[in-house]
């Protein structure tokens, strides 16, 4: 018979072995279930997080590729183009493979002006440029003064008024004048009674009737009384009174008769001053009057020291009113002042031109150029032609369908022309219009001057 405590202990090996097994199973399983779910937590981070975040990003810049930098482009190439055709109308400011030219569609040369011409040899007229003013022609110009002081009673014109030579201007009340009268009427009458006397006496006289003494009295007294009259009638013609006024001169009472003095237009021309008022009182040095015949005007022009050599009488001038729509003048030259101004150091040449239209004004600025010499040019183009671009002197040539700028190096010109030393020959082609159209055009562009030279 076994012992009660060994058998109760084998019977619990086995329990407690299947407990150890039990509970070795059920912590295993936990950590095997941990470890996988570790592994499958830590995969789906790296799938998620790593892996997925990497094809995201991608995805993502691939797509900020195509709507960001690739639309962009294809969407600035179209704006591009759409503004090269509304705005330029496809100008060609930067040719392919490096060359540089400017290309303008026809429309563009049409409203530039462009306009082509060939250089080539030519006469080219050298002047000397003066400067100077329109004046009345002096000779030709009155100044109205009345000889006695008196009243303005009437005016009977206005300024720019056409008026022929004798045509009345005005009337004055002078009290001298009427005074001067009186003493002439007086010498009359004591002459015509003088005259009287000394008939009378000279009949008596012949006839031996009369002592020859009163007889020379008689003939002295004609004769002062004929100097009285003289030295009156004289002073009468001094104050402005014609022969026709004398014969008609009377002693009428008539108010204002004897008072009366007319101003009178001495030459045919147009009243360029007038300095009379009605009722004002003027002297007998007031200038109230200016008339001018302005078919002809004089031109005087400033001679600097260094142009005396160039400018000489008899010459041919031309004379331009710049900035007014007035035909160019050619006339000669009347006369150089032998003497240098003191102030300005320029001597005086005169000009006299024809005006019959009216358009020199006297006051009007003016250039002058007088022809100095005539020189034979090998190139000669038109002086407009020529620009300046950064700070080089060019002319536009035309490139096939584009125009490009030529540097140059000018020599002699005048005012509408220039000699070409070098960088244009004979026979080359050239912008000679709408030059300064494509200067702007170029500078605008961002275009380098200097690219697409051919010569």
């Amino acid at each position: 018979m076994e012992h009660p405590m060994k058998t109760s202990t084998v019977n619990w090996i086995p329990v407690a072995a299947m407990l150890a097994l039990v509970l070795l199973l059920a912590f295993a399983t936990p950590g095997c279930d941990t470890h996988g779910t570790e592994e499958q937590h830590d995969e789906a981070e790296e799938i998620d997080g790593h892996e997925g975040h990497d094809h995201g990003a991608a995805d993502e810049h691939e797509a900020e590729e195509v709507d960001g930098h690739e639309g962009h482009d294809h969407g600035d190439t179209g704006e591009h183009e759409a503004e090269e055709v509304d705005g330029h109308e496809g100008h060609d400011h930067g040719a392919a493979d490096g060359e540089a030219g400017l290309t303008l569609s026809e429309r563009d040369k049409s409203d530039a002006g462009i306009e082509l011409a060939t250089a080539g040899p030519g006469r080219l007229e050298l002047h000397t440029r003066l400067l100077g003013e329109v004046r009345v022609n002096e000779e030709r110009l009155a100044h109205v003064v009345p000889p006695v002081p008196g009243i303005v009673r009437e005016v009977s014109v206005r300024i720019g008024d056409e008026v022929e030579a004798g045509q009345l201007l005005a009337v004055l009340a002078s009290r001298e004048l009427a005074e001067a009268r009186a003493q002439y009427l007086g010498a009359r009458g004591r002459r015509e009674l003088a005259v009287i006397a000394y008939e009378r006496e000279k009949e008596l006289w012949e006839r031996e009737i009369l002592a020859e003494q009163d007889y020379l009295d008689a003939k002295q007294v004609l004769s002062e009384a004929d100097i009285e009259f003289q030295a009156a009638e004289q002073t009468l013609h001094a104050l402005g009174v014609s022969e026709d006024e004398l014969d008609t001169l009377s002693g009428s009472h008539e108010a204002g008769a004897l008072t009366r003095h007319e101003l009178r237009a001495p030459i045919s021309g147009t009243v360029i001053e007038l300095h009379l008022v009605l009722g004002e009182t003027v002297g007998e040095d007031s200038d109230v009057l200016a008339i001018a015949d302005l078919s002809t005007v004089w031109v005087d022009l400033d001679v600097p020291q260094i142009d005396l050599g160039s400018v000489r009488e008899g010459q041919g001038i031309t004379i331009s009113a710049s900035g007014i729509d007035i035909p160019d003048a050619t006339a000669v030259v009347d006369f150089v002042s032998p003497v240098i101004d003191v102030e300005t150091r320029t001597a005086l040449a005169r000009v006299e031109i024809p005006n019959a239209d009216g358009h020199w004004r006297p006051g009007l600025f003016v250039t002058a150029y007088v022809s100095s010499e005539q020189l034979k040019v090998p190139v000669m183009i038109s002086k407009g032609a020529v620009q300046s671009l950064e700070g080089e002197t060019v002319v536009f040539v035309p490139e096939g369908d584009a125009f490009e700028s030529v540097p140059v190096v000018l020599g002699r010109s005048n005012g509408t022309h220039v000699e070409i030393e070098t960088g244009l020959g004979q026979g080359e082609r050239y912008v000679a219009e709408g030059a300064f159209a494509l200067k702007a055009e170029v500078v605008t562009s961002g275009l380098d001057s200097h690219a697409g030279h051919g010569h």
